[in-house]
C-alpha cells in the first residue's frame, strides 16, 4: 500500500448509565510487536467486538469496533463503528473514514496549500434515510473487517462518487497548527472565526469562537501551573454574557504511574484517580465532594467513592478482563475478551 494509513483513536463510545465509564476503551499495545504487517482480533463471547489491523510501519491501518445496544434504542444488532486515516507523503492527514452503524458514514478530505499555510477541509457523506433514522440501519458494517474491504466497499464507492462540501479552512502557524479556523457553524447557524494562541512550547492557552457580528460565543482558556499540571476553563456566552463555566484539571506524577482529574459542575467536585503499570492502565477510581471555590485538592477519606474499574491484561499486552463496579448501586459487571493474531505470511 503506497499511502501512509493511520488509524484515529479518538474514539467517542457510549456510556452505560451506571458504570461511568466505556467499555473497552482500552488501547491495543502489544508488549513486543512483530517487525511485519498482523492483525488483532478481539472477542467476547464467541462475538468479534473490536479488530485492528496494522502495517509493517507499525501503524494501525483499520480498526473495527463493535460496542452494545443503547438501552433507550431496541435494536436486534450492537452499535458499531468503523474508523481508518489516510496519510501524504509529508505525514499529514488527507483522508478519514468514518463509519457508524446508527449515524450513517462520513468521508473527510485535507487539502493543502503549503506555500499559503492554508488547510482546507471537505466532507462526503452517506446519510441514514430519515425512516430509518435512530434504528441502526448500517448494522451489516460488520461484514468489513479489514481497510482494503473498506475503501472496495459500495458505501466508500458512493461516497467517491459524490459531491463534497467544503466544512472549513484553517490557517497554519509555523509549527503546522492552526491559529485561525474560519467556517459555518450548525450550532450557531452563522459564520464563525476560531482563533487559537500557544505558548512557547506550542501548547495551547487560548480559543475563542467568534461569530460573524464579533460576538464572542465560547472561550476556552489552558494553564500550565508546571510540567504536570494543566487546568482548563471552558466559558459559554449569550448575547455578551457569560452563561456557564466548566472547569477540568490534570494532574500527572513525575513517574507517569498516577494521573488525576478534575472537573467541577455545579456544586460537585468530580475527581478520578488513574493508576498505570508500564504504560497500562490499571485502575481508574472516581470519588465526588463538595466544591468550595478550589479545583485541585488531595484526595481524602472524607471523598465519597462512587465507581471503579480494574484492568488486567495478558501476556501479550492486551486487555483480557474488566470489571467496573458503581458504588452507589451496588451494581457491577465484569467482561472478558480473548484474542488471535493473525501475521502476514
Amino acid at each position: 500500500m503506497k499511502k501512509i494509513i493511520l488509524i484515529a483513536f479518538t474514539i467517542g463510545l457510549f456510556q452505560n448509565g451506571f458504570s461511568q465509564f466505556a467499555f473497552n476503551n482500552v488501547p491495543f499495545k502489544l508488549k513486543n510487536p512483530p517487525s511485519d504487517s498482523y492483525k488483532i482480533i478481539q472477542t467476547r463471547n464467541g462475538e468479534i467486538t473490536k479488530i485492528e489491523e496494522i502495517n509493517e510501519n507499525g501503524n494501525v491501518i483499520f480498526q473495527y469496533i463493535q460496542g452494545d445496544i443503547p438501552p433507550f434504542f431496541n435494536w436486534n444488532e450492537p452499535h458499531r463503528f468503523i474508523y481508518a486515516f489516510e496519510f501524504n507523503r509529508r505525514g499529514d492527514k488527507t483522508r478519514r473514514y468514518a463509519f457508524n452503524s446508527n449515524a450513517g458514514h462520513n468521508i473527510y478530505e485535507y487539502e493543502y496549500d503549503y506555500d499559503k499555510n492554508l488547510k482546507t477541509t471537505y466532507e462526503r457523506g452517506y446519510s441514514v434515510p430519515e425512516k430509518s433514522k435512530n434504528s441502526n440501519a448500517f448494522s451489516k458494517i460488520s461484514r468489513i473487517q479489514d481497510f482494503k474491504s473498506l475503501v472496495e466497499s459500495s458505501e466508500v464507492l458512493s461516497m467517491t462518487n459524490s459531491n463534497k462540501d467544503f466544512l472549513e479552512v484553517a490557517f497554519l502557524n509555523e509549527s503546522g497548527q492552526p491559529s485561525s479556523i474560519k467556517k459555518y457553524s450548525k450550532m450557531y447557524r452563522d459564520s464563525t472565526t476560531t482563533l487559537i494562541e500557544y505558548d512557547h512550547e506550542n501548547r495551547e492557552i487560548l480559543k475563542k469562537i467568534i461569530t460573524s457580528s464579533g460576538d464572542v460565543k465560547r472561550k476556552i482558556t489552558t494553564k500550565y501551573p508546571d510540567d504536570k499540571t494543566k487546568i482548563t476553563a471552558i466559558i459559554t456566552y449569550r448575547n455578551g454574557q457569560e452563561i456557564s463555566t466548566y472547569k477540568h484539571a490534570e494532574v500527572r506524577d513525575s513517574l507517569n504511574d498516577t494521573k488525576i482529574e478534575y472537573s467541577v459542575r455545579g456544586k460537585e467536585l468530580n475527581v478520578r484517580l488513574y493508576k498505570y503499570d508500564n504504560g497500562y492502565p490499571t485502575n481508574i477510581i472516581v470519588y465526588s465532594t463538595e466544591y468550595k471555590n478550589k479545583l485541585i485538592i488531595p484526595i481524602t477519606k472524607k471523598f465519597e467513592t462512587t465507581a471503579e474499574m480494574k484492568y488486567s491484561y495478558n501476556s501479550d499486552g492486551l486487555l483480557e478482563k474488566e470489571e467496573m463496579n458503581n458504588y452507589k448501586t451496588g451494581e457491577n459487571k465484569t467482561r472478558v475478551y480473548t484474542y488471535r493474531i493473525e501475521y502476514e505470511q
